[in-house]
C-alpha cells in the first residue's frame, strides 16, 4: 500500500477547473519533478496536466467531481509524504507543499523515501 496523503485545497481545485475547463469526471495527473541525471526536487512547482484516464493511477483524490491522481510510475516521488496542492495568488498558479507523514518536516529525501517504501515492489 502506498502511503501518501494528497490534499487539494478549494482554491486550487477551482483554479484547475477554470484553467482547463474541467467538468465532473475529468482528471488532473500530478507528476514528480526530477533534475537529471537522478536528483529529485520536492518544491513548490511540480508538473501536472489534464488527464482523465485512471488505468495506471495508484493515488486518487476526488475533489469537486475532479479526479486528481498520480500514476504508479510517479508514485515513488510522493511516497511517505503529505502533499498539499494549493493556489498561490501572487504567482496565479498552484503551489505544492510537501511534509513527511511521521513528523511534519518540510525537508524530504525522495530517494531514501522511495527505497524504504517500495522495497516490496522490487522483489
Amino acid at each position: 500500500m502506498i502511503e501518501v496523503q494528497l490534499i487539494i485545497t478549494d482554491t486550487a481545485s477551482k483554479w484547475f477547473q477554470q484553467k482547463f475547463n474541467l467538468v465532473s469526471g475529468d482528471g488532473i495527473k500530478l507528476y514528480g519533478k526530477t533534475i537529471q541525471p537522478h536528483n529529485v526536487k520536492h518544491g513548490p512547482k511540480q508538473r501536472y496536466e489534464p488527464e482523465s484516464t485512471l488505468d495506471e493511477a495508484t493515488i486518487i483524490v476526488k475533489k469537486d467531481g475532479i479526479n486528481y491522481h498520480v500514476n504508479f510510475a510517479d508514485a515513488w516521488f510522493f511516497s511517505g509524504l503529505v502533499v498539499t496542492v494549493d493556489y498561490q495568488q501572487e504567482t496565479e498558479e498552484p503551489v505544492f507543499i510537501f511534509r513527511r507523514e511521521d513528523n511534519g518536516e518540510a525537508d524530504v529525501d525522495a530517494a531514501t523515501g522511495a527505497s524504504r517504501k517500495y522495497e516490496e515492489y522490487w522483489e
